[in-house]
């Protein structure tokens, strides 16, 4: 594999360049893809059994390159190749399978990869174990690795952490011969821990970072050299480790205060009796003008000077002296019985 850390043409760079005549271009980039194959398929596909469909794939990829016209298409077309080999297998991306397995080999220098991880455990933070161990093991939910990585910066930036934890410790510990160990985790890769653990959403999430592997040619030489590793801890290397954290307590629901009924409003006062109307004092009666008093019996009556000379009767013959005193006598009884009607009447009016 190629190693380098100089800035490096893209694959579609080296395609065009390729396509122009360029035969150097053309091996370059036969090579960025082979290097991206042997990452997928082993990381896909435990020990040696990712060979055959990945040897398949690079013979296709040679013989069909040059039927591609548009460098867009060149990625979705070469990984088509390698997901047409594995799903032949049962490794396709729908297939999802669970790796875990010890398979010893060259980078191992023939040793069990769990042992050597088991080995170097005790150099490691026991946080980063626990996140590493509960990671990689399907039967936790990323919940429960959640709340272990929470307190090491969450997820997945804690699984890279712990990832380049451990694989510090297999070289410096251990001498297995890494080829690619950053000393500080690059957090644009952090994507790639949880496609190691099987923690992706879906086949097109899992389609979509392998497509974006092949665009950092060092991060597919540190899928491939670390590939063996992960089925171990796939297969429960660290399974001493996985300690649930307790859940957070959840809060305890305040019992709602029971609504007391609102106060009946005081009642409206009533309003106060309309004040009496004072009786209204009766008219008094406007004073009856005094009678004026009888002229004697023996006196001729005044004649009122309203009346005019011309009006006056005559007067009675004075030979007749006994009836003219008859009728004056007559005439006084009718007005005293006139006035004293009048003064029962009025009696009566200020008794009511």
């Amino acid at each position: 594999m190629t190693d380098t850390h100089a800035p490096q043409a893209t694959v579609s760079q080296l395609f065009r360049r390729w396509r122009g005549g360029d035969a150097a271009s053309g091996q370059e980039m036969a090579q960025k893809f082979s290097d991206w194959y042997y990452a997928i398929s082993t990381i896909r596909v435990a020990g040696q059994e990712g060979r055959p469909p990945m040897e398949a794939a690079c013979q296709s990829f040679a013989q069909g390159i040059v039927t591609v016209t548009r460098p867009r298409a060149l990625v979705d077309w070469a990984h088509d190749l390698l997901e047409r080999e594995l799903i032949a297998i049962g490794f396709g991306l729908k297939d999802n399978k669970n790796t875990g397995s010890d398979h010893p080999n060259a980078m191992t220098k023939n040793r069990s990869p769990t042992s050597l991880i088991q080995e170097v455990a005790g150099s490691i933070d026991p946080a980063k174990l626990a996140v590493l161990a509960l990671a990689y093991d399907p039967s936790f939910d990323i919940s429960v690795v959640d709340r272990s990585a929470n307190a090491l910066g969450g997820t997945p930036v804690a699984m890279l952490e712990a990832r380049y934890a451990l694989k510090r410790a297999l070289r410096d510990d251990a001498g297995v011969p890494f080829g690619v160990v950053p000393g500080t985790a690059d957090m644009d890769r952090a994507p790639i821990s949880l496609y190691e653990a099987h923690r992706l959403a879906s086949g097109d999430e899992i389609a979509d970072l392998e497509k974006w592997l092949l665009s950092d040619i060092d991060l597919c030489k540190d899928v491939a050299e670390f590939s063996v590793f992960v089925h171990a801890l796939r297969g429960g290397a660290l399974s001493a480790f996985a300690k649930v954290p307790e859940a957070a307590p959840k809060p305890v629901a305040q019992a709602k205060p029971e609504a007391k009924p609102a106060p009946a409003p005081a009642p409206a006062p009533a309003p106060a009796p309309a004040p009496t109307p004072a009786p209204k004092p009766l008219a008094k009666a406007a004073p009856k003008p005094e009678a004026e008093p009888l002229p004697p019996l023996d006196e001729p009556a005044v004649i009122p000077k309203s009346i005019s000379a011309d009006q006056t009767p005559a007067p009675l013959p004075s030979s007749k002296g006994g009836n003219f005193k008859a009728v004056l006598i007559t005439g006084a009884t009718i007005v005293a019985a006139a006035i004293l009607l009048v003064l029962v009447m009025v009696l009566a009016l200020r008794a009511g």
